[in-house]
């Protein structure tokens, strides 16, 4: 095996002529080459750092049947996509209890912190399954080193991922600390600031995510369900951002109802992540089916 030919973080054989790579930055996110027998192999970050493998070809495309409800457990991508389903439905059912008056805190509190660890196992799933993408086109993935930790900064997918495990882990110690009884200064420093520090770590990486399925700043693309599934979930990361701004404490609140507003946009931003997670059963039944 000859792994000669680097592009991005990828070694490909030399016998393999290199057609172009797109760039987001310093970031490669599609590469495209032309094997010995002809055939075209098309790479994206996503889909690699999935282990999808290159894009199917038109043929494949048409025989697509995508399914709703799957049973993979086996598969890491369908175990990232429960635990974000999970995680999302905690926070989602926590901000409906808190807008329909419910006033048992330390249930609510309770609802939230058991949400987050679900967050944190999913945003673990998802780099750990990033920084074990293969190397080479044609390694075993079974045999090598398996990686719990790893420093990869030249890969887009990389920081993807990274960015919102490190999110997930901020929501940690904000549900967590919500369970102290605090002052006004308290509440901003111990939850307050890990709230706005994680959705800020949420918003990198759902804006990274774009960037690496685009290639570019921004595209189009409704006919593709991994572009919904990251559209809806960089939706999601804005609603978390704008409720962390609304959360903030202030000794005298200047408007009443901000708690209100805040819990909606957790809502929101939790509903996104419920069905962009949701999208991933249908997206590995499309890639079973091509």
């Amino acid at each position: 095996m000859s792994t000669s030919i680097k592009r991005g973080y990828i070694y490909f054989p030399d016998t393999w002529e290199h057609i172009e790579s797109q760039y987001m930055g310093p970031f490669v996110t599609r590469i495209v080459h032309r094997r010995p027998d002809g055939t075209v192999d098309v790479r994206t970050s996503r889909r690699h750092r999935k282990q999808f493998g290159p894009e199917p070809g038109p043929e494949a495309a048409e025989k697509k049947q995508p399914k709703y409800l799957l049973w993979r457990p086996r598969s890491l991508n369908w175990w990232i996509a429960v635990l974000f389903m999970i995680g999302a439905s905690h926070f989602a059912l926590g901000s409906i209890l808190f807008l329909a008056g419910f006033k048992r805190y330390l249930i609510l509190n309770l609802i939230f912190f058991i949400g987050s660890i679900f967050f944190t196992s999913a945003g673990y799933s998802q780099y750990h399954q990033s920084i074990n993408a293969e190397t080479t086109v044609d390694g075993d993935v079974q045999n090598a080193k398996r990686k719990w930790l790893a420093w990869q900064p030249i890969r887009i997918d990389f920081w993807v991922t990274f960015s919102q495990f490190l999110g997930t882990i901020m929501f940690n110690f904000n549900t967590f600390d919500a369970f102290l009884n605090l002052g006004w200064v308290g509440q901003d420093l111990l939850i307050w600031v890990p709230d706005m520090v994680g959705s800020i770590f949420f918003q990198i990486s759902g804006t990274l995510a774009v960037f690496e399925i685009c290639h570019r700043w921004w595209c189009w693309s409704s006919r593709n369900i991994d572009w919904w599934i990251t559209i809806i979930n960089f939706m999601g990361c804005v609603a978390f951002l704008i409720s962390a701004f609304l959360a903030f404490i202030r000794p005298a609140p200047i408007f009443n109802n901000l708690a209100l507003w805040a819990t909606a946009f957790t809502l929101i931003g939790a509903v996104c992540f419920f069905v962009g997670a949701y999208l991933m059963w249908p997206e590995m039944a499309q890639e079973e089916s091509a």
